[in-house]
């Protein structure tokens, strides 16, 4: 049995198409060991038929040698005169039988490769794509963007191609040895005693190579983390003036890769003129043994030399199996990076009573609900408040107060430590995540948009929505003006990550993707702080059509968008200091108030 967590438990889907690689890969080896073999009667041909009938020379021939001879002879039922035509077309066929099934081996074996890959990166994004926020929010971008790219290439090569030269190289081998063996036993025990040495370096080799892969896909992993991190972040690189310390730094993480990578290149490069030098000193030996043996009449020069060329051409499968496990082993080190992933169970996982929610209205309700991402550092202390359908509720509070952090609870990006929160009354791990969240819109103050259009990025989620539902959600929003004042209008690309639109503008695509699912619940995460006067106005009056019916939750950074709620929490802390509306607030001259005098200081404050 094949354990599961091996890279090799990926090809079992595969067994018949690896049967059949195994059917063309024996006829390699075959016609491999065919050539060794028929150069023995062209060998004698040439040493001996010129020196004579050969029934006369037949003491200084083998039993072996007159067998060979006389089975081609039977077989294409030729004289001997034939056998000068016979015997280099049968070499000829020799060569073309290993070029076809070649051929056929390499090509399904690469494909069955690709399949085997195509499988685990398919494996390794689906399960990255639901992981919990809580993983992905700890994990490196570009070392998670290494093992779906970098690390899968390695086993990509492990599979396709050092799988195949494994099996092929290792059944030519068998091959060669029965050769060997066949033509002289006695020479092919000498022969081998070198097995056990070069056997002993391939799995020394082959394990420092493992501990360095692994080392230079973490190098690797580092670099690419960086590469995201200074070209996302390359307009604050630039305002610091910070290009030279930014290259400095990538020179020590590339050079750090370099040393790694050099020592992997020094166990490359000693295992094959090691193997080389093995092989040397075996065929140094045989010559000299197989020289006396031909002298003394044991064996015909055509025996020896067919033992020599099977012996020769052993050589190029251990050096390629030499190679190939170096190969396999930095695939194995790729496949257990990978492998931590697929194995990463996501913390988010529904409960298996589970149901999902349909056609709730939208109440909402935190009961004495705590949170932390640490142990020993609570983010969210005894939260209890209630929100109703067709109101607002706005959270307020300096940045880091634990405002985001509720909104993240209720869409259960993270699960809250004790407590509860209800929707329509019931605990949301009752529902399942998917219908849960399918109940609730978010809109971000950092508006994330795809690199396509904009008419997909207000779709997202759901293609079977209507273009006509599609321009409804885009008037309410308030974007459908700029939309049609666009060249492509609604085929308009919006570029990586919006960056062809303003701040303005993709809060509005923002709002209509969120809204055209509607949602029972709308959450807006501090939706205008970031935005001019002109654009804020728009999306406040998006805002207020949009919460019609709906339960609506607003973490607010102006004061300003949020006068009308029906009820503000004062957030510090992760407690609520102060609840009511803004009058009411105003009155108790407490944290609301203070925070609305910083906001609105030449303004008298409206009680």
């Amino acid at each position: 049995m094949i354990d599961e967590n091996s890279l090799l438990y990926h090809v079992k889907p595969y067994t018949k198409r690896f049967i059949l690689a195994l059917f063309f890969m024996t006829m390699v080896a075959f016609f491999t060991a065919f050539f060794a073999i028929i150069i023995q009667p062209i060998m004698d041909e040439l040493f001996i038929q010129r020196a004579g009938n050969l029934t006369e020379k037949a003491n200084y021939l083998s039993g072996k040698s007159v067998y060979i001879r006389n089975l081609i002879q039977n077989i294409f039922n030729t004289d001997k005169e034939g056998m000068k035509i016979i015997l280099p077309i049968v070499l000829f066929f020799s060569f073309l039988g290993q070029a076809v099934f070649t051929f056929f081996s390499l090509y399904i074996m690469k494909t069955l490769g690709l399949k085997v890959v195509r499988n685990i990166r398919d494996k390794l994004y689906k399960n990255l794509i639901n992981q919990s926020i809580d993983f992905l929010s700890k994990s490196k971008t570009g070392d998670l963007i290494s093992r779906i790219t970098n690390d899968i290439e390695k086993i990509k090569f492990a599979v396709s191609e050092t799988l195949s030269v494994y099996v092929r190289e290792t059944l030519t081998l068998i091959a060669l040895l029965f050769v060997v063996f066949y033509q002289d036993w006695y020479m092919a025990l000498i022969s081998l005693i070198t097995v056990p040495v070069a056997i002993l370096l391939l799995v020394l080799f082959g394990k420092r190579i493992k501990k360095a892969g692994i080392q230079s896909q973490v190098a690797i992993g580092k670099l690419s983390n960086f590469l995201s991190e200074t070209i996302i972040g390359n307009k604050i690189v630039k305002a610091y003036n910070m290009e030279d310390y930014e290259t400095e730094k990538f020179s020590i993480l590339n050079q750090s890769h370099y040393k790694i990578n050099t020592k992997i290149a020094l166990v490359y490069s000693f295992s094959a003129p090691i193997m080389h030098t093995i092989g040397g000193l075996v065929a140094a030996v045989i010559f000299t043994v197989g020289m006396h043996r031909v002298a003394g009449g044991d064996i015909s020069p055509g025996q020896f030399t067919s033992f020599i060329a099977a012996l020769f051409l052993m050589y190029n499968p251990i050096k390629r199996l030499s190679q190939a496990n170096n190969d396999f082993q930095q695939g194995k080190a790729g496949y257990e990076r990978v492998l931590q992933v697929i194995k990463n169970e996501s913390t988010m996982l529904d409960k298996p009573s589970a149901v999902d929610v349909k056609d709730i209205k939208g109440k909402i309700e935190f009961k004495k609900v705590f949170f932390s991402y640490n142990p020993l550092v609570p983010v969210i202390r005894n939260i209890s408040f209630k929100a109703v359908p067709d109101e607002m509720v706005a959270l307020v509070g300096a940045s880091g107060s634990g405002k985001t952090t509720l909104m993240n609870l209720l869409m259960r990006y993270y699960e809250y430590g004790s407590g509860e929160i209800l929707v329509d009354g019931k605990n949301i791990r009752d529902f399942t995540v998917k219908s849960l969240r399918d109940s609730i819109g978010l809109v971000t103050q950092d508006v994330f948009l795809f690199n396509d259009t904009i008419l997909s990025n207000i779709a997202y989620g759901n293609h079977n929505y209507s273009f006509e539902d599609i321009i409804e959600a885009a008037k309410i929003a308030r974007a459908s003006d700029f939309i049609e004042d666009s060249p492509d209008k609604y085929n308009s690309i919006v570029g990586e990550r919006g960056l062809l639109l303003s701040n303005g503008q993709r809060q509005r695509i923002s709002i209509a993707r969120a809204i055209i699912k509607k949602p029972s619940i709308l959450i807006f995460d501090e939706a205008t702080s970031s935005l001019d006067s002109e654009s804020e106005q728009l999306i406040k009056e998006a805002m207020t059509e949009v919460m019609r019916n709906r339960t609506t939750l607003i973490i607010a950074h102006r004061l300003s968008t949020i006068i009308e709620a029906k009820m503000i929490l004062v957030i510090e802390k992760g407690e609520i200091k102060e609840m009511g509306n803004h009058r009411e607030l105003l009155k108790k001259k407490g944290l609301y108030y203070s925070l609305y005098n910083l906001q609105f200081p030449e303004m008298d404050i409206i009680m």
